[in-house]
């Protein structure tokens, strides 16, 4: 047991470190790696990882938090942006647990490892640099796109900043501002991902130490050690010159998606 809890408390510092640096929430990094451990621990792969976004989405809620308060005394988070989006953040993940309840576990680790290449290239490749803040949506739109934002996040139990910072860029947000606003982003889309997976997975899942789709010994190592970590992630970010912060946003997705191909 204290090998386990040894192996969660360094993904929570992985996870940590990445949520505050590079604002995803570290679903990124918790994902595949408690598929890892899980896998080793027993648990059957049919279920490894509805197991494994569960406990994540749970653990991503300390960090993001840490991170995003972090960002907020740096002046790096847009409440205009992220007040239209808190209601599309409850029904995205209502919609999300719903249907990640009803994919099979093999088809969620494609589907995972497919989106984080996919993105993960978008930002190493070169970009059409934008000159200028663009107007934002208004704010029926901006709720629309956080409810398939937090459902597509919510189904791969990641904190969406793989998604919304893309997206924060597009629209022309500093990159270091995109960042501290997707981590407010992701504190909510967390924190709602992972009552509905709670619930979701009350009658679906009865792996020992759980709570519906729950690992509780993963959940509190990660969650306690990532809390901790995460501020130095954040404050490095604001350090940082915003090209290199992409750079390292597309390496982490592209290596943690073939990593998930691989082990498939």
């Amino acid at each position: 047991m204290m090998i386990e809890i040894l192996a969660f408390a360094a993904v929570g510092i992985l996870a940590g470190f990445s949520s505050g640096l590079l604002g995803i929430g570290g679903g990124v990094i918790t994902v595949p790696c408690l598929v890892l451990i899980l896998t080793a621990l027993g648990f059957p792969k049919s279920g490894v990882m509805h197991v494994a976004v569960g406990t994540s989405l749970a653990a991503m809620v300390f960090n993001t938090l840490s991170a995003s308060y972090t960002h907020y005394i740096k002046k790096g988070v847009l409440f205009s942006i992220v007040k239209p989006m808190f209601l599309g953040a409850v029904f995205g993940a209502i919609i999300g647990a719903t249907v990640a309840s009803f994919l099979s576990s093999h088809f969620l680790k494609l589907l995972f490892a497919s989106f984080e290449i996919i993105l993960g290239l978008r930002f190493l490749l070169p970009q059409k640099r934008v000159k200028k803040e663009r107007a934002l949506p208004s704010f029926w739109i901006l709720s629309g796109i956080s409810t398939c934002v937090t459902a597509i996040s919510t189904v791969l139990g990641i904190g969406g900043g793989m998604i919304n910072v893309p997206i924060l860029t597009h629209f022309g947000l500093p990159i270091k501002k995109a960042i501290g606003t997707s981590s407010a982003l992701s504190f909510l889309i967390s924190f709602w991902g992972a009552i509905s997976f709670l619930i979701l997975g009350i009658h679906a899942s009865n792996a020992p130490h759980s709570i519906g789709f729950l690992y509780i010994p993963a959940f509190l190592s990660i969650s306690i050690v990532s809390f901790l970590v995460a501020p130095l992630g954040a404050h490095l970010a604001h350090h940082l010159h915003g090209k290199i912060l992409q750079k390292i946003f597309g390496a982490v997705l592209i290596a943690t998606g073939l990593i998930m191909m691989l082990k498939g």
